[in-house]
């Protein structure tokens, strides 16, 4: 579910099942332009330009050296990163703008498997590691490769194939989304964040990843920022983050420490509006209620009521 999209649907008031039928409608379900014939795109494509970085812009780089067009994968996206785009859009008869969009991705992107080679394979194994299911890199389809492949299609419903077409790379994909990369620095993130008004606390007043009693927002996933400032936005609340991807956390794929996950504030108003947006689901061995929200059958967020450390533990997926 895009962050727009899931702006709307907080916007509206919409609850976890009307959600269901919201997204159904908005997200694409056709063939993007560009893919190859019968290949169907059920999740979005990020947009990845000039001035931006992160595992997105290496995919792309390594995509375009797979593509004939040699590309430092440093995962900046900067001048010479950007003319190699141009001219594989030209190639292409794309729109020549230096910036990789879902047509320029539907392109872009090779069909992988087992026994494929080469910088396209390493970039499918970037993203997995990125997305949580951590593989080797080194740019050979193998067992271990299609294992994760498989792990991950199965997390985001599609067929476990273990074959990487379109739709399975949009997801790989869709983390970054148009803020650049799948995941931001400590500085990245409290900048966006405190744009939109939202602050940190921590017990120790520091920000170190590897020590537990600081709030550190290191390698948190863009998404997961994104998430935050639409709570802030839609709820109109104050909202603090008291944890991030710190260590002392519960481990797991969608964890704090691979950028999933944070703890705000539990305040009445955040309070409120969690238990009129979402929909009280189950309750954790630990005693705390999740509230959760879906889209077209999948979990977009979950909220854990730990109410005893006084936060709100958020999922977003």
């Amino acid at each position: 579910m895009s962050v727009a999209l899931l702006a709307t649907v907080l916007a509206s008031g919409i609850t976890a099942v009307d959600a269901t039928t919201a997204a159904a409608t908005a997200l694409p379900t056709a063939v993007q332009a560009g893919a190859p014939a019968g290949a169907t795109v059920q999740a979005s494509w990020p947009t990845v330009g000039p001035g931006q970085s992160g595992v997105d812009v290496t995919t792309v780089q390594l995509l375009l050296t797979a593509r004939g067009y040699t590309t430092t994968a440093d995962g900046a996206f900067g001048p010479a990163t950007a003319a190699k785009v141009n001219a594989f859009q030209k190639a292409q008869h794309l729109t020549a703008d230096g910036i990789v969009g879902p047509r320029t991705w539907g392109k872009l992107v090779v069909t992988l498997k087992s026994g494929s080679e080469g910088t396209s394979v390493r970039a499918v194994q970037d993203q997995l590691t990125d997305n949580g299911y951590t593989v080797t890199v080194d740019g050979i389809f193998g067992p271990g490769t299609a294992a994760k492949v498989k792990a991950f299609q199965t997390s985001k419903h599609l067929t476990a194939d273990g074959t990487v077409d379109n739709e399975t790379w949009a997801a790989l994909v869709e983390g970054g989304g148009a803020t650049g990369g799948g995941k931001l620095t400590d500085a990245q993130a409290m900048a966006r964040l405190r744009a939109a008004g939202i602050t940190r606390s921590s017990s120790g007043n520091c920000s170190d990843r590897n020590r537990k009693n600081c709030t550190s927002l290191q390698d948190i996933r863009a998404r997961t920022v994104d998430g935050v400032i639409t709570l802030k936005k839609q709820s109109g609340c104050r909202v603090v983050i008291t944890g991030g991807t710190e260590v002392g956390h519960a481990g797991g794929t969608y964890s704090h420490w691979n950028g999933y996950k944070v703890d705000v504030a539990r305040t009445a108003c955040v309070t409120n509006y969690i238990e009129a947006h979402s929909r009280k689901q189950y309750k954790r061995g630990d005693g705390a209620w999740v509230w959760r929200v879906t889209s077209a059958g999948k979990t977009v967020i979950d909220y854990a009521d730990e109410y005893w450390a006084n936060h709100w533990d958020i999922t977003y997926y």
